[in-house]
């Protein structure tokens, strides 16, 4: 226990004495209007005891000893006053493992111990049952599967024995199939099907037999039906849009296309088409970026087989009918048919059911990198090569409001409550979800249970610990932000990190961690802590085999700062400027040089293949329960947050200098001042190592002084977030790290000036050289800004 709070216990137990000292000095009347006189009235009043001479000598000799007495007792407070004195002033910290008088606890152990003590906890055989729980049915929120997930959560975290558990409901608007007349592509011939793409995988074990399995579709994509000629566009992005019209001047209007998976988010592959005036899009998994080249497929080996199908949304974070604000019972919403993000249908298909269209496609053979693995020509169309043939396009979406919910449990800091550290995973899942999100769901409900049992054993946080279990992220990453919204005036003054597992283990190899710069050494530090996983390995700690691994720069593991909006860390740290990390385990991607674990959001995400293929002992979804338990444990309990700034200071420098390489010739034919954004980079190193070696060398005196230190690297975060938001799109207020404008799975550095100078050369946006000066300067700004927060007084 750190010294700050013994000054403040002791202050508290100094006022509570004067206190209770002045009222027995003053209580001189009682019920009945009688005079009483207090403890000292009564000493002093002994001093005419008696008129009696032979009292005289008697009473004297009292008055004496009460004299002495009083004179002793005056010595011995000043005393105890003088070492109470000693020990506030120079701040003698208390031992880790000496009791909390404020909290009411005793004997606590040491940071490290406690962690321990939560590894030692930690059993993966209940991390097993949870799953297999979790995993039985499918779990869609907004369903009765859902639903269910959201009571067995509720009941699990309560027995647990932390302090609170509540969940939290949200009214918003979501996007469902028909089940009675399900999406479909069709190859035609005049009234004539030819081919019709499935409405349901292929049962390949008992679990993908269950009739509760959601038919396959892209939630929010527009009910609707198209027919025409169909066109292959590889990957969807921009440049595959700009070699179709700009090198082959092909015009897509009317057009359904055919996607593959990949590189981008869906959604951007849909917006995409939509501006190039297609009619519909289709998408499929390649075995390029999903399979490897003759390997067996599910249920033999983990590769996806023929006849799955990769579920998701195509639509933007949060609820539509109430951006930027809490879909509560008494918000304003907007009406549905004034929402126009997508107006055109999407459905995804297996690569089985996609083959037989392209083979039948006619035009120019794809370049080369346009290829995939499918045993077929790849050719780009426009239509077949037999001209009486189209494709069609059926889709029956339907869209209506229903109530998600969120599981979130508490356990009250005992020092500091007003000071947070959160754990976030989703629980919905587009079918059983085995692998995500619910291997991340089962470890964090065996991570309450475990420290459940250290509150039964007196031993609590200094901090708050907040665990969130989220609904319907699938859609759109709605449970959590329409949480941060309802809380986002208390979490920007008051949260301490993030920690997002969107699911803990796709494969059993090494660790994988997207972070804020200021999290990177507390992540460093506790896997240090934890055991390596494989046990066949010789490195002995989780840090060891990881840095083998994936090594990264200067001797430490690699990890990356773009955390893009692919999970439920988006809200909080591009809106909440909230410090997040988002981890979890994954396959050797050297080895199989593919896009995502092959079975990603089908209906082959079963118990089954987890447990013969992904994790079969749960040895790594273990050691991630230890990781996430460990370092939300060192953020609630280091007296001194292990931030450093400078990691965050270096990591712009770079930033600007790639800025300065790429651009500086275009930017200088145009006056955009790089000199004071680079001046502005400086400026913040500076004040970066500044405050980095005051934090190592400071005598910290009281709780004022750590909490100084401590919320001026919190808020750090904070400083480079703009209310404003970036240019359309007022969602994302990060101006160091926010999702492409054109990929929201992954960040851009600066994504203001990035996206702008995208338009500048790409669409030759000329008129958009004034808002690049613009997005120049806030940045310019903000840097500026956040290295006057690292000052003392920073005016």
């Amino acid at each position: 226990m750190d010294s700050s709070v013994r000054k403040r216990v002791t202050n508290a137990g100094s006022d509570q004495i004067n206190m209770s000292t002045d009222l027995e000095y003053e209580n001189l009347e009682d019920e009945d209007g009688a005079h009483r006189g207090g403890w000292f009235d009564k000493l002093f009043s002994n001093l005419s005891l008696a008129d009696d001479p032979k009292m005289v000598i008697k009473s004297n000799r009292c008055n004496r000893c009460y004299l002495a007495t009083l004179l002793i007792s005056c010595l011995l407070f000043l005393a105890v006053g003088i070492v109470i004195g000693y020990f506030v002033s120079n701040n003698t910290k208390l031992d880790d493992n000496q009791a909390n008088p404020a909290s009411g606890l005793g004997s606590q152990p040491s940071v490290e111990e406690a962690i321990r003590k939560i590894i030692n906890r930690l059993d993966k055989s209940k991390i097993k049952e949870n799953l297999r729980l979790f995993a039985s049915e499918t779990r869609m929120s907004g369903t009765q599967g859902g639903n269910e997930l959201v009571h067995l959560l509720e009941k699990s975290w309560k027995e647990a024995g932390i302090d609170s558990v509540k969940t939290t409901p949200y009214d918003v608007l979501m996007s469902y199939p028909n089940d009675t007349n399900p999406n479909k592509i069709q190859l035609i011939s005049g009234n004539t099907v030819l081919f019709e793409s499935a409405t349901a995988e292929k049962a390949l074990d008992a679990d993908s037999n269950k009739k509760t399995i959601v038919a396959p579709f892209n939630a929010f994509a527009s009910a609707g039906v198209a027919e025409g000629d169909l066109v292959y566009i590889n990957y969807g992005r921009i440049e595959d849009f700009m070699y179709l019209t700009k090198n082959l001047s092909m015009d897509l209007t009317g057009k359904i296309l055919i996607a593959r998976y990949g590189k981008i988010f869906r959604g951007s592959k849909v917006e995409n088409a939509q501006k190039h005036n297609a009619s519909g899009i289709v998408m499929y998994t390649d075995p390029s970026d999903f399979n490897m080249a003759g390997e067996a497929t599910y249920p033999n080996s983990w590769w996806m087989p023929e006849t799955g199908v990769q579920r998701g949304t195509v639509g933007p974070d949060g609820d539509f009918l109430t951006p930027f604000y809490p879909a509560k019972d008494y918000a304003y919403r907007k009406a549905e048919k004034d929402i126009e993000e997508f107006r055109i249908p999407a459905q995804p298909i297996s690569y089985g059911d996609a083959e037989k269209f392209l083979r039948e496609l006619s035009g120019v053979e794809a370049p080369p990198d346009w290829r995939g693995k499918l045993n077929i020509t790849y050719r780009i169309g426009t239509g077949f090569s037999n001209s009486s043939l189209k494709a069609k396009l059926i889709v029956n979406n339907f869209e209506e409001v229903r109530t998600i919910y969120n599981v979130i449990g508490y356990i009250k800091g005992s020092v500091e409550p007003d000071r947070y550290i959160l754990l976030g995973n989703h629980y919905d899942a587009w079918v059983f979800g085995s692998i995500d999100p619910l291997s991340g769901t089962a470890a964090l409900t065996e991570i309450i249970h475990s420290l459940g049992d250290m509150l039964k054993q007196g031993i609590r946080p200094k901090r708050t610990i907040v665990f969130c279990s989220w609904g319907a992220e699938e859609h759109g990453l709605f449970g959590s932000t329409e949480w941060v919204e309802e809380y986002m005036k208390v979490l920007y003054e008051r949260a301490i990190a993030y920690l997002n597992v969107d699911y803990a283990c796709d494969y059993n190899y090494v660790l994988t961690a997207g972070t804020s710069p200021l999290l990177q050494d507390t992540l460093y530090e506790t896997t240090k802590l934890i055991a390596n996983p494989d046990k066949k390995s010789s490195y002995k700690t989780l840090y060891d085999i990881w840095n083998k691994r994936a090594p990264g720069d200067n001797g430490e593991p690699s990890v990356y700062y773009s955390l893009g909006s692919g999970s439920d860390m988006a809200t909080f740290y591009q809106r909440a400027g909230v410090p997040s990390i988002d981890m979890w385990f994954t396959y050797n991607s050297d080895k199989w040089p593919i896009l995502s674990y092959p079975v990603y959001h089908s209906a082959y995400e079963t118990v089954n293949l987890y447990e013969r293929y992904i994790d079969p002992d749960y040895t790594y979804n273990l050691a991630m329960a230890q990781l996430w338990s460990g370092m939300a444990w060192k953020l609630a309990n280091d007296d001194l947050l292990k931030f450093d700034v400078r990691r965050y200071s270096t990591a712009i420098t770079q930033f600007v200098s790639k800025l300065e390489s790429q651009f500086s010739n275009s930017w200088q034919a145009q006056n955009v001042n790089i000199e004071a954004l680079k001046s502005a980079a400086q400026n913040l190193t500076d004040s970066a190592n500044k405050f980095q070696t005051y934090v190592k060398s400071a005598s910290i005196k009281n709780a004022i002084d750590y909490r100084i230190i401590n919320d001026k690297m919190i808020q750090f975060e904070r400083a480079f977030i703009d209310p404003e938001g970036l240019p359309e799109r007022r969602i994302y207020k990060h101006v160091i790290f926010a999702p492409s404008k054109y990929d929201s799975y992954s960040d851009n550095d600066f994504p203001g000036i990035v996206d702008t100078m995208s338009e500048i050369e790409n669409n030759k946006a000329g008129d958009k050289w004034e808002q690049l000066k613009q997005q120049v300067s806030i940045a310019t700004f903000t840097i500026q800004s956040a290295a006057n927060t690292l000052d003392d007084v920073g005016l």
